[in-house]
């Protein structure tokens, strides 16, 4: 009992962090991305506006009013029976730096792959990237491989989930709860968009701040649309992904987004995410079930990626 007030005080201390340091930024209409320069806010502050015009004042008042307890998955969790856990990462081509948790679990294990030998971290166990993997030869490529695959990479380790985390990720409070969010329809359990829920919007967005292949992109959407993949249907947050090892049925989606990110040729993950969802039968809530911003979720602090 005592060790989850600890853990909930820790979280609330975090979430009021937080509030601090972002969300002025974000009603005076700023961006927690560097521009370099003015024209490229201008931009991206004038397509904000028009793509999210019918969902914007839904999104901002979810902002503004959110409160601690929509991350809230379990409110009695057993102390002394906790699923073994562990939290991975991927670091290539020194884009991120490995981040410390601020907390430290005996049911919870961090695992970093990377591609320098010179990594070091007490917190984190660092393993080479397998051979087999490297042979990508894309940073990209490698991360995503590494992302989509807990299953070949920690089932036969004796975990009960794997949580990929972004290495700009870091861990303030206890994961475990998380897991208790997992839909057994689907394996897995995400953070819903927090602005976004049309992979058409999200692509002009790209194109304005240069991520990912926009030509790709719009032959992606326009293929998924003409399937009948429909509008609106809803989208995810790709930096936090916890999957049931012992469910099969998050290794099939899985391999799914695998295939379909891998073909697309986009470089972006979050566009083929919704369609195979789609595909499969399953609503975007079957996996979207840990709330409606990653950002004010008070287990965890997002900090800007090193390269931006």
């Amino acid at each position: 009992m005592e060790e989850n007030y600890l853990i909930k005080k820790i979280e609330e201390l975090n979430l009021e962090i937080i509030d601090l340091k972002e969300s002025n930024e974000y009603l005076k209409g700023k961006t927690v991305i560097k521009f370099t320069n003015l024209i490229k806010k201008f931009k991206f502050i004038t397509l904000f506006k028009a793509i999210n015009k019918k969902i914007r004042k839904r999104k901002l008042k979810n902002y503004i009013d959110y409160e601690a307890t929509e991350n809230d998955f379990v409110t009695n969790l057993d102390m002394n029976n906790k699923p073994k856990i562990v939290i991975y990462t991927c670091i290539t081509g020194g884009y991120d730096k490995l981040i410390s948790p601020f907390l430290k679990l005996e049911n919870i294990d961090y695992v970093a792959f990377s591609d320098n030998k010179e990594d070091k971290n007490e917190d984190w166990t660092i393993r080479e990237i397998p051979e087999n993997i490297k042979e990508l030869k894309n940073n990209i490529l490698i991360n995503r491989y590494l992302k989509f695959h807990p299953y070949e990479l920690f089932e036969k380790e004796g975990y009960d989930y794997a949580i990929y985390i972004d290495g700009n990720i870091k861990v303030v409070s206890d994961f475990t709860d998380m897991t208790y969010a997992v839909n057994e329809k689907t394996g897995l359990a995400m953070h819903r968009h927090y602005l976004r829920d049309d992979i058409s919007n999200e692509i002009e967005t790209c194109r304005i701040l240069k991520k990912g292949n926009y030509k790709k992109l719009k032959e992606q959407v326009n293929r998924y649309k003409s399937e009948g993949f429909p509008d609106d249907f809803g989208m995810l947050e790709c930096n936090l992904i916890v999957s049931n090892l012992k469910n099969k049925k998050g290794q099939v989606l899985l391999d799914n987004w695998w295939e379909e990110f891998k073909t697309s040729e986009s470089y972006r993950d979050q566009i083929a995410l919704p369609y195979v969802i789609w595909k499969q039968g399953y609503k975007i809530e079957d996996v979207g079930n840990l709330g409606k911003n990653i950002r004010k979720n008070g287990k965890l602090r997002i900090i800007l990626h090193t390269n931006d």
